[in-house]
């Protein structure tokens, strides 16, 4: 079973970056009494950046992993990101005013000065530095890697506060009772086994709250293993949580100026997969979905639910769906719309070919064959 933030919000919770960049909103615009400098809202760029870039962009909804690529892209050709050899490359100081809730990366060269002086900056290549007052925020970046750090370190301290956000505003507030049955019964699909894995792209572990051995099989589970490729909320001291963007090329012959530094790499969810080890049991289910062994005869079923399909996480829903090519795929979708959408999505990512062999694309809510069956319809 695979789930998306799409089983999420079939649930009627909170957790998708449109909640919580309101809940920002909410945060930034509220009166106070004085400066708080020790605030990590007022302090976090990424923050401000998707709230102002949302606000811009109208109805459309901001796709956050995207807007992370458009950022690299457009930050990779500042001059502090050049070769420190020229002349007339400087470190630079980042500085911003707390109050100041209208910054965007695409202006990002307005808030940088050239520094003539020099500081202790460690490996990471930038230091804070302590504001003669409590309104501003400061930062000595003294070289490329430092600045790239820097960013990075940013997004890191937003996806602690997103985590924040959905272990204290969203799952402490979960209500137990579902609306639904959970169920893995879609026609002529019959598992050979009693094992059941969740494959979760999502931090939340809904799922597991809401039905854990409360779910309709042929069979009665034996084993029901989460596994959450991008962390869970609450697992790490530490936010093992990752977000980023999807797998790019750094070199480009066509293209010199196009090209993005392999410092940059560790924006991608590919990298942040192996750096907080949130890949491990993903590998250990490709192995136990095509065994060694090969008199040991597996069949899965995939049972996709909530995922858009989108390309961010198209290499790895390519590696799992075609580790076993005799398989059956059922996606679900919860309006035609959306059913358009997938279909396209997952031909991208398997191919036609297999799409034709092996995929169903069934409503989730439908009371035979769908996954989410409101309680209010008798079986």
């Amino acid at each position: 079973m695979i789930v998306g933030n799409g089983f999420d919000l079939a649930h009627d919770l909170k957790t998708s970056y449109i909640d919580f960049l309101n809940y920002c909103y909410e945060k930034l615009v509220k009166p106070r009494m004085t400066y708080p400098p020790s605030d990590p809202y007022y302090q976090n760029l990424w923050v401000k950046h998707f709230i102002n870039t949302q606000r811009n962009m109208g109805d459309t909804w901001i796709d956050v992993e995207k807007e992370i690529f458009r950022v690299i892209k457009l930050v990779k050709n500042l001059s502090i990101l050049k070769n420190t050899t020229h002349p007339k490359i400087k470190p630079q100081v980042f500085t911003i005013n707390f109050n100041d809730n209208i910054f965007m990366f695409d202006n990002i060269s307005n808030y940088l000065q050239d520094s003539f002086g020099t500081g202790e900056v460690g490996a990471k290549g930038y230091v804070r530095i302590q504001p003669h007052n409590n309104l501003t925020y400061s930062t000595y970046i003294a070289n490329p890697i430092g600045f790239i750090n820097f960013l990075y370190d940013q997004l890191r301290d937003f996806s602690k506060l997103f985590e924040e956000y959905l272990l204290n505003e969203v799952l402490a507030n979960i209500n137990q009772d579902s609306p639904y049955k959970l169920s893995l019964k879609a026609t002529g699909v019959k598992p050979n086994n009693k094992d059941v894995y969740l494959l979760s792209f999502n931090y939340t572990d809904t799922c597991e709250r809401l039905y854990n051995s409360k779910i309709n099989t042929y069979c009665n589970i034996e084993k029901f293993e989460p596994i959450f490729v991008h962390g869970k909320a609450g697992q790490c001291e530490n936010c093992n949580l990752i977000l980023g963007t999807h797998s790019f090329e750094n070199t480009n012959p066509t293209s010199p100026s196009s090209c993005i530094s392999h410092d940059f790499n560790i924006f991608k969810k590919h990298n942040q997969r192996h750096k907080y080890s949130t890949i491990n049991k993903y590998q250990d289910l490709l192995q136990k979905l095509n065994p060694l062994d090969k008199r040991k005869k597996v069949r899965p079923v995939f049972h996709i639910v909530g995922h858009s399909l989108d390309e961010t996480d198209r290499e790895i829903l390519k590696h799992v769906l075609n580790a076993n090519k005799n398989s059956i795929i059922n996606i679900y979708y919860h309006n035609v719309e959306a059913q358009t959408r997938l279909i396209n999505r997952i031909n991208n990512i398997i191919g036609e070919e297999e799409v034709m062999a092996r995929v169903r694309f069934i409503y989730q809510h439908d009371k035979e064959k769908g996954i989410l069956i409101p309680k209010d319809i008798q079986e």
